[in-house]
This record gives C-alpha cells, structure tokens and sequence, in this order.
C-alpha cells in the first residue's frame, strides 16, 4: 500500500510552485511564503517570514495591502488586483536580490481557515511585467496615428474629453487649436500621395518645436490637426498658432528635388463655462479655421461668432 507524502515532500511541492504564495494572517504578517521560482525576482521572499506588511513596504502600499486582505476575510471571497512595485518600494529585500525598475504583479487572494480556527489569506503572486508592457505596446500603438507618430482621432477624443472635465472641475484656462494644410488636394496631385504623406510628417514635426510637453496635438482628420494648449489663455493661444503658422510658412520642404513651402490656416477658442460637450469646442475651433481658409488661408483666426460666421449661408 502506497504511503502518504511527509510534511517534508508537501513542503518541497509547494516550494515548486513558479508563483509566489503568501501566507498572511489578519494583522498583515508573512506566516508563510512558498514557490516563486518562475517569478524572476532573485529571491524567494522568505526573508519576509515573521514581518508584517509595514516592515516591507511603503506605508501607503503596505495600507493598500492591509485593506485587500481585510476585504478579502470579510466578504470571505476571492480578491483580484494588480499592482506594481518599484525599486524604493523593496525596502527589506536582500542585496544580492536582482534590481528592477518595476514589477507587474498580478495577485490573487483566496480566504481560508486553519483547523485551529485562525483565518489567514492565501496570496497567490505571478510576474506579469511581460505582459503589462505589452499590454501597453498595444495600447499605445492602438492610439498612435501611424503615419505621424502621433495620437490619432480615437485617442485624441479621449485627451479631449479628460481636458473637459478637468477644466469644468478647476475652471483653468484652456485654449484649442484646429489647424488644416492648405492646398492639400493640390499637393497630393502634384506630388502624389506619398509626397502628400511627407507633408503630413513635415508639419506634425513643425508643429510639435512650438508645443510644450504638457500640450496635446493629435491628427484628426486626413491633413487636420488639433491641439489642447492647456492653463493657456485665448491671447497665449494665438500667440502659439502664429508662432506655429510662421514656422511652417518659413520651413520650405523638398519633394523630388523640389522646395516646397506649405502653409496652415489655424482655428483657435477656448473652453467656455457652458461646454458640456466636447463638440462645442470643435465646432467653434472649426469654424474659425474655416473662416481662415475663406479669408485667404496661411492666417489664424480666433473664435468670434460674429466674425466667423460672415458670408456663411
């Protein structure tokens, strides 16, 4: 008759397991840690043993980890999180460990009772750096236009809308920018589209020397673009547009042995008070550029409704 495993054999087992599993009681102390051979930190976290959560980790992060094990006890299900340490977050980790700038960790907390009745949680944690990055190469690369490098129009609405919020919350000035490649049209017939797409690339690489860094331009349309000038007055923002307009008006391009100077008709308006929508801002910045492009193109125009809506029918 075959015999049972011994104490020793369980043990071995679990410490095979290539996630880490954690055994904290109530109070956040490390009663246990097994396994994470898999998990590429350098270590296998016993020296946590006997530690509580503050020993270990910043205070705001060891409070997080208090509040999920006391969640998890008190719904008595199963947690789901992750979250990601830094190097200031390893605070008592042994100075052979290997360094990382982060680690993606995705864990898993399971409720469980002893037989002498003490609950504990059983956390299990996997490496997921791998994982996360490409998580976020993807999303990047699903917000990026190709061709510019930019964000495209999905995204862009997105910034957009985040800028609405924040500026309905704390009223800070905030400006808009519409701007169009003039004779588009005629530059894709004279140079093909691929002279057309160099274009594109020359402008969105103009356009961003006259952004700072907290400024959002993304390409909205095929030769469209549209920026937020964020804690940017009305005044700021068509001083930034014509700084812009100038730029390209005086950075001629060569195609096929050609010099080529294109110029933008710019649109600027600000967020109002009343906006609830993003269309409001698009629609004024949009009207504005067009009175540009009617009025002779290679000019900013700022938003005034009367203004810009001359010869309109």
């Amino acid at each position: 008759m075959q015999k049972g495993l011994s104490s020793e054999q369980y043990f071995k087992i679990l410490d095979a397991l290539p996630d880490h599993v954690f055994i904290f009681s109530e109070q956040g102390e490390y009663l246990h840690v097994f396994g994470g051979g898999e998990n590429k930190i350098g270590s296998d976290c016993k020296e946590y043993i006997g530690c509580k959560l503050h020993d270990a980790m910043p205070d705001d992060m060891a409070m997080m980890f208090q509040d999920s094990i006391r969640k998890t006890l008190d719904t008595n299900q199963v947690q789901y999180m992750k979250y990601h340490f830094s190097n200031e977050h390893m605070q008592t980790l042994p100075y052979e460990l290997e360094v990382h700038d982060e680690l993606w960790v995705e864990g898993i907390l399971q409720p469980f009772t002893m037989d002498c009745g003490t609950r504990v949680v059983i956390w299990t944690a996997r490496n997921v750096n791998d994982r996360h990055y490409m998580e976020v190469r993807l999303r990047e690369l699903s917000e990026i236009d190709v061709l510019t490098g930019i964000l495209n129009r999905r995204a862009f609405m997105s910034k957009l809308s985040l800028a609405l919020k924040s500026y309905r919350r704390y009223q800070t000035n905030t400006a808009f920018l519409m701007l169009d490649i003039d004779h588009f049209k005629a530059i894709n017939d004279r140079f093909g589209h691929l002279g057309g797409d160099e274009i594109i690339q020359h402008v969105t690489d103009l356009s961003k020397l006259e952004l700072r860094d907290v400024d959002v331009i993304g390409r909205i349309g095929g030769e469209e673009f549209a920026i937020i000038l964020a804690n940017t007055t009305i005044q700021q923002a068509s001083d930034i547009a014509n700084r812009l307009r100038q730029r390209i008006e005086s950075s001629p391009y060569r195609i096929d042995g050609l010099e080529f100077v294109t110029t933008v008709s710019i649109g600027v308006s600000q967020f109002e008070p009343d906006d609830d929508e993003c269309k409001y801002i698009l629609t004024r910045s949009d009207k504005a550029m067009y009175h540009s492009k009617r009025n002779g193109r290679n000019r900013v125009t700022v938003f005034d409704e009367e203004q810009v809506n001359e010869g309109v029918n």
